[in-house]
């Protein structure tokens, strides 16, 4: 991570852009196959009080993935950050959410599971990512079919 941040500042200094989306990023950027979207996938979970703040907080991580879609260290490593919130839903939180009804756990359980552990990676952090979007990327996987509550 540290190398990709100072990949990133290097090409911002000497504005070298890309118009090109890694494969990748357009892995998680679009959606696979289900028709649902965010708030139907988590109204179906059970998690429907959750809707208005994943809605927000998803298109806080694709403002990110705009913002610094033209750096390809950044790609890069918003790429990385997805993958790690993909896998440690997936290992260590979906098997936790099985009668959860409090938003307060949930956070707990992003707190707890994913947000310290994404900020150990992050070094640098070049590209400001905050828990705000870390948790964002749970609902932007969710909102693009990566991620099932249920």
């Amino acid at each position: 991570m540290d190398l990709l941040s100072q990949k990133y500042v290097e090409e911002k200094t000497n504005q070298e852009v890309t118009y090109l989306i890694i494969d990748e990023l357009n892995h998680y950027n679009n959606k696979k196959y289900d028709i649902r979207d965010l708030a139907e996938k988590l109204e179906d979970a059970g998690f429907g009080y959750l809707i208005e703040v994943g809605e927000e907080l998803k298109e806080e991580v694709s403002k990110l993935i705009i913002r610094n879609q033209h750096y390809k260290s950044a790609q890069k490593i918003i790429t990385y950050l997805l993958a790690e919130v993909e896998s440690i839903f997936n290992a260590n939180i979906k098997s936790k959410l099985l009668g959860v009804r409090e938003e307060a756990v949930v956070r707990l359980l992003f707190r707890t599971h994913l947000e310290k552990e994404i900020q150990a990676h992050l070094g640098d952090n070049v590209l400001e990512i905050f828990n705000r979007q870390i948790n964002g990327m749970v609902y932007f996987l969710t909102g693009n079919c990566h991620l099932e509550w249920k």
